[in-house]
């Protein structure tokens, strides 16, 4: 019963939200100490406060027998628990603990709506702090804005398959982010920095938000 999803947890794209992990990392993860030792009978408090403590890198699966890593194991915690929205965005929120951010980042890519994850990502573009990446065979350093940039452009992170997400252009066309506050280009950091024009939308982008914030409205 330690893996069973929480009975209470709505599906994620169309199926079991712990299912968005592999089968045959799950189960690893599942016969891992870590998660016996650790993560048994853990609360949405719990995981936060054991990424704030424990966690000291990032990846997905390592060495010969591919063991996984805490980071994962902690991913695959929060799907079977499914935490609130509120505590996900708060753990995004996070300056203090840059793992206890990269966790609920990466979770929220796996389980958010399109425009959730672009609005709530989209800032950490501005986080430059340091990371240690696990390969299988070997460590890297890498930053959290690339960890972002991985997260909106890549297909695998960690050795995760992400779900699908509709390029930024295509949800601005359709209208769907501007209850988000997120209708047009995403401002540039060199054009906010040096006080540059942002590029203009044309006429017709013009008019398209205009309709978009009417029928918003």
């Amino acid at each position: 019963m330690a893996n069973v999803t929480d009975p209470l947890a709505r599906p994620i794209h169309g199926t079991n939200p712990q299912n968005l992990i592999e089968y045959i990392t799950r189960q690893r993860i599942y016969d891992s100490q870590y998660w016996k030792e650790h993560l048994f009978g853990c609360t949405a408090a719990d995981v936060a406060e054991k990424a704030a403590i424990q966690l000291k890198a990032i990846g997905g699966s390592y060495g010969g027998n591919a063991k996984p890593t805490r980071f994962l194991s902690l991913v695959l915690k929060m799907l079977q628990i499914q935490p609130d929205d509120d505590i996900v965005y708060e753990l995004i929120a996070n300056e203090n603990f840059k793992y206890v951010r990269a966790l609920g980042a990466f979770y929220l890519r796996l389980t958010g709506r399109p425009a959730d994850i672009y609005e709530k990502l989209e800032p950490l573009y501005h986080d430059f702090r340091k990371l240690r990446y696990r390969n299988p065979m070997d460590w890297r350093l890498m930053h959290l804005d690339e960890l972002i940039d991985e997260l909106l452009t890549e297909d695998r992170v960690c050795g995760i398959a992400l779900p699908r997400l509709p390029n930024r252009d295509v949800l601005v066309d359709g209208c769907r982010m501007n209850t988000f506050n997120l209708d047009g280009p995403r401002n540039s950091t060199v054009c906010t920095k040096f006080d540059l024009p942002l590029n203009d939308i044309g006429s017709m982008g013009d008019a398209k938000l205009d309709y978009c914030t009417k029928a918003v409205y």
